[in-house]
């Protein structure tokens, strides 16, 4: 119970500090608080760090739903909003944070290869599918490199980690 409320807190804190990184008048700065994939990271650790798949659906999404109401809540830089448009963000976290704590669960049980890509993947396709689907690179094309390279490099850990995996299982059946 308390690594969730310290999953929450960490959420609620991500949230809050990534709210104020879009205020400065820097287009380049505006891009890094703009990243998506980057809320994926701790809904996923909050799933592999839980005993059960029931701890682990209920911290994804709540340390998600924390993150959000961290942006859009108190101590967010956003001010007044829509009830509506806050509230489609917030639904939108507690789906994305239930999905990536059972992936983030998944891979501390099995570290299988698709729940590891769930993680690694969004930081290598999002600046692409940004540019694929405006006609032209969003922000600085900069920003967009240095995500990419981050999520490969996570790519090349997953599929490490989930290879020492299936070679232990090998060894420990014959």
């Amino acid at each position: 119970m308390l690594l969730l409320v310290a999953f929450m807190l960490a959420g609620w804190a991500f949230g809050a500090l990534d709210s104020r990184i879009p205020l400065p008048r820097s287009s380049a700065v505006f891009w890094v608080g703009n990243l998506g994939s980057t809320w994926l990271v701790l809904p996923f650790l909050a799933g592999w760090a839980q005993r059960s798949r029931a701890w682990a659906l209920a911290g994804g999404t709540l340390t998600c739903t924390a993150s959000m109401i961290g942006f859009f809540g108190p101590g967010g830089a956003w001010g007044p909003a829509s009830v509506a448009f806050v509230a489609s963000w917030l639904l939108a976290g507690a789906l994305t944070g239930l999905v990536y704590g059972l992936f983030g669960d998944a891979w501390g049980r099995s570290r299988a290869l698709l729940d590891g890509l769930a993680l690694a993947a969004p930081f290598v396709v999002e600046p692409w599918v940004w540019s694929l689907g405006l006609g032209y690179a969003q922000g600085p094309v900069p920003w967009w490199y240095v995500e990419t390279a981050f999520g490969l490099a996570l790519l090349v850990w997953v599929v490490l980690a989930s290879r020492r995996r299936m070679l232990a299982v090998r060894r420990a059946a014959s």
